[in-house]
């Protein structure tokens, strides 16, 4: 694997992503800093070679998108300033430390908000290994609210079993729950919880297996709480969502050549199966959520 693929690991949610590129252009300008001369201009390319690389891997990670056009978008403007080199990277290292600095801070008020829906003896379901619902999680614990957790396995990447044994980790009562059985175990769940990678007019998209796991919470009345960043906000008439198909032997190798296996990572779900939206600007109930946000 290259070091972009590296970086940008299907397996990690969009803030993870985000804030390894960050250390990585972080990591460019520290090399820059260290030589006695070059040229600001190969300091953007290489960081405009790793975000393109980004966003083109991880189109549906809108957070990707918006971090990185800002940043080079930046980046250009500095770069036609009068300054000299040295003030360049120095302004520029200042510029992505304060990226860095906003969106956990972002991160730490959507989880401290989303906790609250956390109550005592709780059973919690989510699934993937979203930053967002894990920052939520650690909250209520800090609050020492005791929950039980059920996390989906998240096939075929299977990154939920990843998050199920970070969690178990900080002393949380966890279960993996495979895929299939998320109606066996949702009659006993109080709260579901979940990340999104986009926001768009008609809905969200995330980990595919979201909409049949909304589908059934709604059956059984358990409300859902999407935990997200508004900067993953990006209208379908501005970019429209992708629904590339991965290597299919990730799920199963046919033996007969006829079988198709169709692997899609992402699939969309309608807002009208979501209770509640908590962002960085507070808890809102999902219409006044569209009104605020994704209304003209």
């Amino acid at each position: 694997m290259t070091d972009y693929q590296q970086l940008v690991n299907p397996r990690s949610d969009s803030y993870k992503i985000t804030f390894d590129c960050l250390n990585a252009y972080l990591q460019i300008i520290a090399d820059y800093q260290k030589k006695k001369s070059f040229s600001c201009d190969d300091v953007f390319e290489e960081m405009h070679a790793l975000s393109r690389y980004a966003i083109k891997a991880e189109p549906n990670k809108v957070l990707i998108r918006r971090t990185f056009t800002y940043l080079l978008n930046h980046c250009k403007r500095i770069l036609k300033s009068d300054r000299n080199p040295k003030e360049i990277l120095e302004a520029l290292k200042e510029r992505v430390e304060s990226e860095q600095v906003a969106l956990q801070q972002n991160a730490e008020k959507i989880g401290s908000m989303a906790s609250r829906a956390i109550a005592q003896s709780n059973r919690v379901l989510t699934m993937s290994n979203d930053y967002l619902v894990q920052q939520t999680l650690l909250d209520a614990l800090k609050q020492k609210r005791h929950f039980e957790l059920f996390v989906l396995k998240s096939d075929p990447l299977g990154e939920g079993a990843e998050f199920a044994e970070f969690m178990a980790d900080q002393g949380v009562k966890t279960s993996v729950v495979d895929d299939s059985q998320m109606g066996v175990v949702l009659p006993k769940i109080n709260l579901v919880v979940l990340g999104a990678d986009r926001l768009y007019e008609k809905g969200f998209v995330h980990r595919s297996g979201t909409l049949p796991l909304c589908l059934t919470a709604k059956y059984f009345n358990v409300p859902i709480y999407l935990v997200a960043d508004t900067r993953v906000i990006l209208f379908e008439r501005e970019r429209s969502v992708k629904y590339h198909e991965f290597d299919g032997d990730e799920i199963y190798k046919p033996k007969n050549p006829e079988i198709q296996v169709p692997n899609i990572y992402y699939e969309s779900t309608p807002f009208d199966l979501i209770y509640k939206v908590v962002c960085e600007d507070g808890i809102f109930e999902m219409h006044e959520f569209i009104n605020w946000y994704l209304m003209e």
